[in-house]
């Protein structure tokens, strides 16, 4: 007996979420790259990086591995503190809100 896959909304809200996600991310990456900042640009290079990641992920959502890789990149989201600090907090939300993505994943269907 095969597990019932979840509805096609819900799949749709876990890839919008992600695109969310990847917008704020873009957003930190030029806020650092203003002038007046002292950021690296290794530390622009991950933000952009990580963008474009969260975004083939959320594209590939529905296929095998697509849940388990966009649930691995919010480590690399909340890494990316590590080049501005409030990314730390931002991670942080975008993580417990997937988390709870996870939770209406496994409860609907």
């Amino acid at each position: 007996m095969t597990t019932p896959s979840p509805p096609r909304g819900l799949m749709a809200i876990g890839a919008a979420g992600l695109v969310f996600e990847a917008i704020v991310v873009f957003l930190a990456a030029s806020a650092i790259a203003s002038p007046g900042h002292q950021h690296s640009t290794a530390g622009l290079a991950y933000l952009l990086g990580l963008g474009v990641v969260l975004i083939v992920i959320a594209g590939v959502l529905r296929r095998p591995g697509g849940v388990a890789a966009a649930t691995g990149v919010q480590v690399l989201v909340i890494a990316a503190g590590a080049v501005t600090w409030p990314m730390y907090v931002v991670g942080v939300i975008f993580a417990a809100i997937w988390g709870y993505w996870l939770h209406l994943r496994r409860t609907t269907g």
